[in-house]
């Protein structure tokens, strides 16, 4: 006598077969996507992933024509063509994909990018999620505020409100500075950094802290730009280097071959004099700022080791 009940049991049994055999395909799927290497992804779909972060101007912004640009892109459309001429595939495409302070790390983890192109800070810990490769420029933390007001350096923060954006690597340093002189600062944390200057601009926070070229750069595009300043000590020397996934060691030995050759051939000299010391676009003034001896003397002798 048959074990399953006579009506639907045999189905039932098939149902149930057919779902785990379902199952372990996609697990074998998965385990296959997660062992695909990025040059092997790249083949295979004969497209580079760009992820960026919008308006971190000289780095790369965009353009309601879906036009990407700035400094770290004309870096990462070279190392595009490196990796066309490596794979000997000319018709591989650039898809660019559009992401946050806190997604950038995501879209590279979930294999929806292929490297990350922007101002992302080279840092021990983000050192544990992804790799990093040869830096392209050297910052530091200071603050923005209005000129008038009485902010001058850190100690000037007390009970003060400061807006930071979420995910940003400056919060470490704010914040250790913060805890270490008992500062009892008023913290605002924002989803962007066209948020902070907003804040500031209306006078609904105090300061707004970040990197000093991007402060630099957002300086330019306020209506009255001469009423603020970019003050206090340099609490950090931060690399930013473009972002890749960990453990994928031939992908990245391209991509930092490439870099090598552009600052070998002095390439990444002209994207820098282009994006720097040039006018940003109509009504955006060119930021004048020589590239720092920490730079020049960084790109003598190229390496992907930074000290934290």
């Amino acid at each position: 006598m048959s074990a399953y009940p006579r009506t639907g049991g045999r189905s039932a049994v098939w149902r149930l077969a057919l779902i785990w055999a379902a199952l372990a395909h996609l697990c074998l799927a998965a385990g296959y996507a997660r062992a695909e290497d990025t040059l092997s992804k790249i083949r295979r779909t004969q497209t580079v992933v760009i992820a960026y972060a919008n308006h971190q101007m000289p780095f790369v912004d965009d353009n309601p024509d879906g036009q990407v640009y700035g400094y770290s892109i004309d870096i990462c459309n070279k190392i595009v063509e490196a990796l066309r001429l490596e794979l000997k595939l000319p018709q591989i495409k650039t898809r660019f994909i559009r992401v946050d302070s806190v997604g950038r790390f995501d879209s590279l983890l979930k294999g929806e990018s292929d490297i990350e192109c922007g101002a992302s800070t080279n840092n021990a810990s983000r050192r544990q999620q992804v790799a990093f490769t040869i830096p392209h420029f050297f910052t530091t933390t200071r603050m923005l505020v209005r000129k008038d007001s009485t902010i001058h350096d850190w100690g000037d923060l007390r009970e003060k409100r400061v807006a930071l954006v979420r995910g940003n690597a400056v919060f470490a340093y704010a914040k250790s500075r913060n805890e270490a002189r008992m500062l009892d600062i008023k913290w605002t944390e924002v989803a962007s950094e066209a948020e902070a200057m907003k804040l500031v601009e209306a006078g609904s926070v105090d300061a707004y802290v970040e990197d000093d070229v991007l402060l630099f750069s957002y300086r330019t595009e306020m209506k009255s730009p001469e009423q603020f300043a970019i003050v206090g000590e340099a609490l950090s020397v931060d690399p930013y280097a473009m972002m890749m996934r960990k453990n994928d060691a031939p992908f990245k030995a391209v991509v930092d071959r490439e870099m090598v050759r552009m600052i070998t051939q002095k390439e990444i000299y002209q994207f820098y004099d282009r994006w720097f010391m040039r006018p940003l676009g109509i009504n955006r003034a060119a930021l004048n700022l020589p590239m720092s001896y920490l730079l020049r003397d960084s790109l003598r002798f190229p390496t992907d080791k930074v000290a934290d």
